[in-house]
């Protein structure tokens, strides 16, 4: 998992001398996405394109086009576990890192 966020504090550096805005800061955690096994959620991830994340056996996870000036990444809980994953893999385009925590489904009070 540091992996990924040391690749996305590098190219952070190497984007921000060329001027290019990105979404990574390399002192900040980077931001928590909590998904249920089984259920969805969605990120709105701007014109980031490619994607890459640590443990898919945790996610399926997915980049989608949802509007002509967005993308959005989608994740679906597959089993309990953390990792992380980038939206964002080409230069000059925006870069995500996301910590992604799956848990169990919790059973709805009888």
């Amino acid at each position: 998992m540091r992996r990924i966020v040391q690749l996305a504090a590098a190219s952070a550096v190497a984007l921000a001398a060329l001027g290019v805005g990105v979404r990574v800061a390399a002192d900040e955690p980077p931001p928590r996405i909590d998904v249920a096994v089984g259920e969805t959620v969605e990120r709105d991830v701007g014109f980031a394109v490619g994607l890459l994340c640590d443990d898919l056996s945790i996610v399926h996870a997915e980049l989608r086009s949802e509007t002509p000036e967005s993308n959005v990444l989608r994740i679906t809980g597959v089993t309990p576990g953390d990792t992380q994953c980038r939206a964002g893999t080409v230069p000059g385009r925006p870069v995500f890192v996301f910590e992604i925590h799956c848990h169990a489904r919790h059973s709805a009070p009888p």
